[in-house]
């Protein structure tokens, strides 16, 4: 009606406007009261006249019918006079800016096997074989459920937003600028995509999905700084909500609640797909030939509670850096799956041979899973013959000394030598006896040790020449010390000496050595540093290992210190917050990189009590792990006269990667070149040139990186010294396989937050008006003329008419 009334009134409004009333008004209102005044006149006139000339001509019925066509006709004279209009309250939405966000990271190829009837009907409205109008209730046809199972989700968004029986862009066209922007590890932008609503397809088709990992919050939260001060009226995310890098998303929903701009969200995806997912392989870098290896495999069965599959572990040789052939399997394991959370599958089994091997844990991929991708997991592991060397020096036999010897001794990884300073000689005599007559007093000597332990020895046993040899060992040359607290001399007698530098801990000149009352125990307190920690974790599982931890009772002695250095780690605390100090709880336990080395630092002697609540388990693991990761650092670092090592030992496709150095000569002196010409090779690539630039103000280190372009195995070596390498793995990033669900309650939540939508195919096409119904409007008024319309001047011209010609018919004057 309102649209026929504005034709009437030769209007016209535009699309971003809407009629929201309609009234009549006269605007020459002043002047009503003299013509309602002449009206009655001409009235009376009129009546008066056709009673005194037709009177007697004409039937009352056909005089009173030409007394009101005359005053009907007067009338809309009169009515002329006064200007009467339609006043139309017009509101007009202030145009403004809609961004679209499209998803083109690589889980939108996932194809989901479609189970769920919900799920089938909204892919067969995406393609227009349901009515997109009439939701989830209408009939799915069997052939057409079948051709949608297994589409894509680009498919599936393509289909839909392409659809013209939704008509989405023409329609959001007519009130707002429409933009259009996608995302997977960056933002990018889609120059001109919307200038020709009307054939969105060119963009759509031209998306691909190809991006290794998605940053939505950081994509999101870039996009609005991008427009920041224009008006928006919100952003279009078509996505299936896996955000796997960047900031998390409720963080840039909240972002985007501050700068008022709402969030309108396409959810793309299944919620529950079936799918099997290999996420992780925990294993140690380094294994020894014919002893036992443990690792961890957490595998997660999505949407496929209560059902099994079995865990493959392979051992595939590496040839060249690449993993050659199958391998062997080295063992098997089956897992029911719980719920959708990861399921831990510990695994166990003896390499028999040395090398570098691909470690490789697999399940068989199921023909109903979203995904077969993500099915295995791989991590390169090498396998040496060699034992580890460790120096251990104490003064006395005091307990710790006596249990802790006893174990390194049984370790087979490990070929232990003790001095035992205050020891019978005769200790050290015989072939076969694990004790030397003194401390190793050169170089040669000394750096023939991996580890080297020092219990509770007074620094002044060590010459001068010892101990800038072993700051050498552990700064310049990659070797690892171990520093065990005793009442007697460590680390009291530390002050001033070397000692005192290589410690990861400050000294407190104030601190008492015995540091407990008599008969006073205190436990310790893992950290968060301290229960990631490889060489503190007692078991895979986290439950366990508190467990294991809280179990292991009470301290009766231990060193006070100020606190740790400022770049160590601190592993554990005393649990007594009464006996902290204003730098925090008591530090028990600390590790910090010295130059190419690490030192740790233990800071009680009375780490052999704990066997007598957990018994030999535990106290074994955590010294064989300690001994095994400390000791392991120098084993593998090959030539000591180049020393590589990069921040991390794997990484994905685009990292960057860095690696640092130490170089020298022949002699042992520092390198002083401004620059190290090196190469990296991938694979069987040919190399890539690569330079280590020398760190100012230290003579032999040196430092470069470079971007990781692609998978495979790296190898990196200096042209001088081209037989030491350092070697690392380069990954395909997996980020996108790891997460195969669409993540809806997390969409919905970015909505909520912002004041915008949630939508799925059954309810999209009632975005536009959503979008519409949150615009700020302005409201005007627009007169439609009536007197001087067509419409009006017709009424006048037709009474008159009329009224002629009836007098003519009728035979008056």
């Amino acid at each position: 009606m309102t649209d026929l009334l504005l034709k009437l009134c030769g209007l016209k409004i535009e699309g971003a406007s809407r009629v929201s009333g309609v009234e009549f008004a006269l605007r020459n209102s002043a002047w009503l009261p003299w013509l309602i005044g002449l009206a009655v006149l001409l009235g009376v006139l009129t009546w008066w006249s056709y009673r005194r000339d037709a009177g007697e001509l004409l039937t009352p019925a056909k005089r009173r019918l030409l007394t009101a066509l005359r005053m009907l006709f007067f009338a809309l004279l009169l009515l002329l006079l006064l200007r009467p209009v339609l006043a139309f309250t017009v509101d007009t939405a202030i145009r403004r800016s809609l961004l679209t966000l499209v998803d083109t990271s690589a889980s939108m190829k996932i194809a989901d096997p479609r189970q769920d009837p919900a799920d089938l009907k909204r892919a067969a409205i995406a393609t227009g074989v349901l009515d997109l109008k009439k939701g989830l209730e209408q009939p799915l046809a069997p052939d057409a459920a079948a051709a949608v199972k297994l589409l894509p989700r680009v498919e599936v968004m393509r289909a839909m937003l392409k659809q013209p029986a939704l008509n989405l862009w023409p329609a959001l066209r007519k009130e707002m600028d429409l933009s259009v922007f996608t995302f997977g590890a960056t933002l990018g932008e889609v120059p001109g995509a919307l200038e020709t609503v009307d054939r969105p397809a060119p963009w759509l088709d031209d998306l691909k999905p190809e991006a290794t990992s998605t940053a939505l919050g950081d994509s999101l939260r870039e996009l609005l700084n991008r427009k920041r001060g224009q008006p928006l009226a919100g952003v279009f995310i078509v996505t299936d909500g896996a955000s796997n890098t960047g900031i998390p998303t409720l963080e840039a929903a909240r972002f985007a609640q501050q700068e008022g701009v709402p969030l309108f969200i396409y959810g793309v995806g299944i919620v529950t797909p079936r799918d099997i997912i290999v996420s992780n392989l925990t294993a140690q870098d380094v294994a020894f030939v014919n002893d036992s290896l443990a690792a961890t495999v957490r595998v997660r069965g999505q949407g496929m509670r209560g059902e099994n599959a079995k865990v493959v572990v392979r051992l595939v040789p590496m040839k060249d850096g690449v993993a050659d052939g199958d391998g062997e399997i080295v063992t098997e394991k089956d897992v029911t799956f719980a719920d959708d959370d990861d399921a831990t599958v510990p695994i166990q089994f003896t390499p028999s041979k040395t090398g570098d091997f691909e470690l490789r844990a697999a399940v068989e991929p199921r023909p109903d899973e979203a995904s077969r991708e993500n099915n295995a997991v791989a991590q390169r592991i090498r396998v040496v013959d060699s034992k580890i060397k460790v120096l251990y020096v104490e003064t006395t036999p005091r307990w710790e000394f006596r249990y802790l010897q006893s174990m390194l001794l049984r370790d087979r990884r490990l070929e232990l030598k003790t001095v035992l300073l205050e020891g019978d000689a005769s200790l050290a005599e015989g072939p076969a006896t694990p004790f030397l007559p003194r401390i190793p007093e050169t170089k040669e000597e000394l750096f023939k040790f991996d580890l080297i332990i020092i219990g509770d020895v007074a620094p002044s046993r060590f010459s001068a020449a010892q101990s800038t040899a072993l700051e050498d060992f552990v700064q310049r040359f990659g070797g690892c010390m171990l520093f065990i607290a005793g009442p007697r001399h460590s680390p009291s007698a530390y002050a001033g000496t070397v000692f005192e530098k290589l410690l990861p801990v400050e000294l407190d000149p104030a601190a008492s050595q015995n540091a407990l009352p008599p008969n006073v125990g205190t436990a310790v307190e893992l950290t968060a540093q301290g229960r990631a920690h490889p060489m503190l974790k007692l078991s895979e599982s986290d439950e366990e290992n508190a467990l294991a931890w809280r179990g292991f009772g009470k301290l009766y002695w231990t060193a006070r210190v100020l606190r740790a250095k400022p770049a160590a780690q601190v592993l554990l605390v005393d649990a007594d917050s009464t006996r902290a100090n204003r730098h925090g709880k008591l530090v028990l336990a600390a590790e910090h990189q010295f130059g190419l080395g690490r030192v740790l630092w233990m800071g009680t002697d009375n780490t052999w009590r704990w066997r007598r609540n957990t018994g030999e388990r535990f106290h074994t693991i955590l010294w064989g792990q300690i001994a095994q990761k400390l000791g392991m650092h120098h084993l593998l670092a090959g030539s000591k006269l180049t020393q590589l090592a990069s921040d991390r030992q794997s990484y994905t496709a685009g990292e960057r990667v860095s690696i640092t150095g130490r170089i020298y000569n022949a002699d042992y002196t520092p390198m002083r070149d401004p620059q190290i010409p090196a190469t990296v090779t991938v694979g069987q690539n040919p190399p890539q040139d690569v330079v280590l630039r020398a760190i100012p103000d230290q003579p032999g280190a040196y430092r470069g990186d470079f971007i990781a372009t692609m998978p495979g195995a790296y190898r990196f070596a200096t042209k001088r010294d081209p037989e030491t390498r350092l070697e690392f793995n380069v990954t395909e990033p997996r980020f996108e396989s790891g997460e195969t669900a669409m993540n809806e309650a997390g969409l919905r939540q970015m909505a909520e937050i912002t004041g915008g939508g949630f939508y799925r195919e059954e309810n999209l096409h009632e975005l536009p008006a959503a979008i519409s119904a949150k615009a700020e409007r302005i409201a005007t008024t627009l007169d439609g003329e009536l007197w001087s319309s067509p419409l009006f001047f017709l009424l006048i011209l037709l009474t008159g008419s009329l009224e002629w010609l009836l007098r003519k018919k009728w035979q008056l004057k």
